[in-house]
């Protein structure tokens, strides 16, 4: 979710950007006098408007908040209805350094809105000439030559999210991991195949089904922006047959403001249900719950 992060790519696009909004409920006090004459009051009305009144329950936070590296050091507000927090620092094999802080922030969210706590992992897929990681030889769960094939993107998505596991496993309290949603940041920053956008689609299905089953039964969604997806996948719409992987997966829309948020949770560019629509204010990213 971070622009200027180094990326392993030399076909790199512009990222997206997004905004936040918080809303006061003060207590107010009206007083009217009504009328003055010779130093006479002809009239005193009091109005008290007591907006909330001893013992009543706190407003409860509907915002949620993604974090990641960047915000490393950093002022983080107070917790709201959930967070997100990134596992890696801007693309696949790198930890963030701040994971464990964060995500122990994160764990003191309200749940008003579903999981107090859900990480989310880079994506890419980079190819052989740019990336170390890239798989030659392997056999399982595809077949791949070390070449740009579909089936040695999907390895190579499959070996980074167990990586991005092993890296939340390493920093989180035993087994949160396992028990947490987790979510794919899919962003043209990053590095994928302008060529044969198949196999960018066969390493996002290797990202999922990896991370399917080393978390049992917890949602794995994207969260991406519309125009970016059909950049790195082909699918130009939610309808398109491209999506079809992809149709009951949790969608995380990118792109929009404290005021249009709301409509974004009609903006699936999967077909999948919309969970989230992120949103920028006060240099922090924010995340309406749909």
């Amino acid at each position: 979710m971070e622009a200027g992060a180094a990326r392993e790519s030399g076909r790199v696009w512009t990222p997206r950007g997004a905004d936040r909004v918080s809303s006061p409920c003060p207590e107010v006090m009206f007083l009217t006098l009504r009328g003055v004459l010779g130093g006479a009051i002809l009239g005193v009305t009091l109005v008290l408007a007591l907006v909330g009144h001893a013992g009543a329950a706190p407003a409860v936070p509907t915002t949620g908040y993604d974090v990641s590296y960047p915000q490393c050091g950093g002022r983080l507000p107070t917790p709201g209805a959930f967070a997100i927090v990134g596992v890696n620092g801007g693309l696949p094999y790198s930890p963030n350094p701040c994971l464990a802080t964060q995500y122990e922030w994160a764990a003191r969210s309200s749940g008003a809105k579903g999981s107090k706590a859900s990480l989310y992992i880079n994506t890419a897929n980079p190819g052989p000439a740019l990336s170390s990681h890239w798989p030659t030889g392997q056999q399982t769960p595809k077949a791949c030559d070390g070449t740009w094939s579909t089936g040695c993107a999907y390895d190579y998505g499959w070996n980074a999210a167990g990586d991005a596991f092993a890296t939340a496993a390493a920093a989180l309290p035993a087994g949160a991991p396992g028990k947490t949603p987790w979510w794919l940041d899919v962003e043209t920053a990053n590095s994928w195949n302008s060529r044969d956008l198949t196999s960018n689609v066969a390493a996002l299905q290797g990202y999922i089904e990896r991370l399917t089953l080393l978390a049992p039964g917890q949602p794995v969604g994207i969260y991406s922006a519309a125009g970016q997806w059909a950049t790195i996948t082909g699918a130009a719409s939610p309808s398109s047959s491209v999506n079809q992987p992809f149709a009951a997966t949790p969608n995380w829309v990118a792109g929009f403001t404290a005021k249009t948020a709301p409509g974004g949770c009609n903006r699936s560019f999967t077909g999948g249900v919309v969970r989230y629509v992120q949103y920028v204010s006060v240099g922090m990213d924010n995340d309406y719950a749909c």
